[in-house]
C-alpha cells in the first residue's frame, strides 16, 4: 500500500520533459497555517512560467483545520499527496514517563484526602501568575533544573516528530515517485526538519536541492516555552550547517535574515537569495462604504504579539471621545483568545474596551479577507524577532486600508515599511499609536481613504516569483545560465 495519499491527482504526462520540481511543505493547503501561502501562490506564478510541482505535504486527516477549496484553486499540473507520519521511537517512552505522572498525582491526591490535610483544602485559593508561553534566545541558558529538563526534552520531542515526518516523506517519494524525473527538489520549512527529506531525496536521485526558509532556524529569535531550550539551538545549528553547505541554493522570506545567514555561514553566501512572500494580484474583496472606525488583526495572538498598548491607545481615545461601539471598535481573527495564560477579553475589559473588540476564532482565509476588507486600520502585533515579517504584513497592503505596524528601527519588518505611507511605532510605545489612531480617525471623519500599498510594484509576489526562477534556472541549468546566484 502507497504512502502517499494523493489529495489533488493533477495533470500529469509522465516523464520529465516538463520543468517538474517535487516540494517537500508540510505547510500547504489544504492546510490552513500562514505557511501554506507562500508556495500556494509561488506555484501558481511559476506555472505560468512553464514550471510545475508535485508537492508533499501533511495528510489532512492530523490537521486542526483544513480548506479544500484552496486545492481546487492550484493550477491544473500541480499534483498534491499527503503523508503522515508513523510513531516516533520515543513514543513508548512518553507513555510510560506520562503513566508515572499520573500515578504521582494519584498518590498525591489521596494524601490530600486525609483528615491531616483537610485544613489545607479550605484555605484561599492560590493566585496563579500568567504563563510565559514564549523566551527570547537571550533569555535561554543552560542550567539544571525540572523546567529546563522538560523544556529540553519536549524540544528534542519535537524535532524527533518533525524528523519522522520528514523521512516519511523522503521513504515514500523514493518509493512511488522514482518514475518521475524531477528537475530539484525543494523544502519549505519551518518545521525545518522537512529539509532533512530533501538532502536525502536530492541525494537519491542526483539533483539539485533548494531550500526555503520561511522563518530563521538556527537563527530564531524567540521560542514557544514548551521547548524553549538551549538544546533546540544546537540541535537546529548542527543541521542548518550540514543542511546549508550541501544546499544548491538556500532561499530567504527576507533580507535582514539573508544577511544574517550570510555572516554563519560566508562561504555559502554566493548561493543565499531572498524571496519574499509579496503581495498578490489576485482581486481583494470588495471594500463596503463603514462608517464605524474599525481596527483590524488577523492572525495568532502568541510569542510577543502583545495587544495591550493597541488596547491602552483605543481606550483612551474612546474614552475622552465618548465613542460608542458603533463608531470605534477592534476586531481580531485567529488565535486570539489568550496571551501567555490571560484573557485577551479580560485585557481588552481592563482597558476599557469591554464592549468595543470582538474576538473571532480561526476561519478559512477567505472570512479573513472579508473582515481585512472592513478594515480602517490593519494592525501588525509587534515581535521581536527582527529577521522575520509576518506574511499579514503584504495580505494587508492589498486593501485600501491604513497599515499600522509595531517594530522596532532596523528591523525587516521596519525596514520594508520604510518610505511608505504605513505608520511603523516602537512596539510598547502607547503615546505614539494613540497619535496615529488620532490622526488616522481625524482623516477618516474628513472622508479621507488611503490608496493600498500593494499599488507600489515593488511588493508583489510576482516579482518575486521572479527571483525564484532565476534560482530554479541557474541550479538546474534550465536556461544554461552559470553566473553565481546572487539576492539582486
Amino acid at each position: 500500500m502507497s504512502d502517499l495519499r494523493p489529495l489533488r491527482p493533477g495533470a500529469f504526462q509522465g516523464g520529465g520533459g516538463e520543468r517538474r520540481c517535487v516540494l517537500v511543505a508540510p505547510h500547504f493547503p489544504p492546510g490552513t497555517g500562514a505557511g501554506a501561502l507562500r508556495w500556494e501562490k509561488l506555484c501558481e506564478h511559476l506555472a505560468r512560467a512553464g514550471w510545475s510541482l508535485d508537492v508533499l505535504t501533511t495528510d489532512p486527516m492530523s490537521l486542526p483545520a483544513r480548506d479544500d477549496t484552496r486545492l481546487a484553486g492550484l493550477p491544473s499540473e500541480t499534483r498534491v499527496f499527503g503523508i503522515e507520519a508513523g510513531r516516533v521511537w520515543l513514543d513508548p517512552l512518553e507513555a510510560v514517563a506520562l503513566h508515572a505522572v499520573r500515578g504521582l498525582r494519584a498518590v498525591r491526591r489521596d494524601r490530600l484526602r486525609t483528615p491531616e490535610a483537610a485544613s489545607t483544602l479550605s484555605a484561599p485559593p492560590r493566585v496563579v501568575p500568567s504563563l510565559k508561553e514564549s523566551y527570547s534566545r537571550q533569555e535561554l541558558r543552560w542550567r539544571i533544573s525540572p523546567d529546563e529538563l522538560r523544556r529540553a526534552w519536549h524540544a528534542f520531542a519535537a524535532i524527533e516528530r518533525d524528523r519522522a515526518w520528514a523521512r516519511a516523506a523522503a521513504a515514500a517519494a523514493a518509493a512511488d515517485l522514482a518514475y518521475v524525473r524531477y528537475r530539484a527538489v525543494i523544502t519549505s520549512g519551518p518545521p525545518h526538519m522537512v529539509h532533512v527529506a530533501g538532502e536525502v531525496m536530492a541525494r537519491l536521485w542526483g539533483i539539485p536541492h533548494v531550500v526555503d526558509m520561511r522563518d530563521p532556524w538556527s537563527l530564531v529569535e524567540r521560542l514557544p516555552s514548551a521547548y524553549a531550550s538551549q538544546l533546540a539551538l544546537r540541535i537546529a545549528r548542527r543541521h542548518e550547517r550540514r543542511i546549508v553547505r550541501s544546499a544548491s541554493a538556500v532561499v530567504t522570506s527576507t533580507e535582514a535574515h539573508r544577511v544574517a545567514l550570510s555572516r554563519v555561514y560566508p562561504e555559502a553566501a554566493p548561493r543565499i537569495v531572498t524571496v519574499m512572500n509579496g503581495c498578490d494580484d489576485d482581486a481583494p474583496p470588495a471594500s463596503p462604504r463603514n462608517d464605524r472606525f474599525l481596527i483590524v488583526y488577523t492572525g495568532t495572538i502568541y510569542l510577543d504579539r502583545d495587544p495591550r498598548p493597541l488596547f491602552a491607545a483605543a481606550g483612551r481615545i474612546v474614552r475622552s471621545e465618548s465613542l460608542p461601539p458603533d463608531e470605534f471598535g477592534i476586531e481580531l481573527m485567529g488565535t486570539v483568545s489568550a496571551l501567555d495564560g490571560m484573557s485577551v477579553a479580560d485585557l481588552a475589559r481592563d482597558a476599557g474596551l469591554a464592549d468595543h473588540v470582538r474576538l473571532h476564532g480561526p476561519a478559512p482565509r477567505r472570512e479573513a479577507l472579508a473582515l481585512m476588507a472592513r478594515a480602517t486600520v490593519l494592525v501588525d502585533l509587534p515581535q521581536d524577532s527582527g529577521l522575520a515579517i509576518p506574511s499579514k504584513v503584504f495580505e494587508y497592503m492589498s486593501f485600501p486600508a491604513w497599515l499600522l505596524a509595531m517594530a522596532e528601527p532596523g528591523t525587516a519588518t521596519e525596514l520594508l515599511l520604510r518610505d511608505t505611507t504605513a505608520d511603523v511605532v516602537r512596539p510598547g510605545d502607547v503615546a505614539a499609536i494613540e497619535r496615529v489612531l488620532r490622526r488616522r480617525l481625524e482623516q477618516f471623519r474628513r472622508g479621507e481613504r488611503p490608496a493600498p500599498l500593494a499599488r507600489d510594484g515593488r511588493f508583489s509576489r510576482r516579482a518575486q516569483t521572479g527571483r525564484m526562477l532565476r534560482v530554479l534556472e541557474h541550479v538546474t541549468g534550465a536556461t544554461g545560465v552559470h553566473s553565481p546566484v546572487t539576492s539582486g
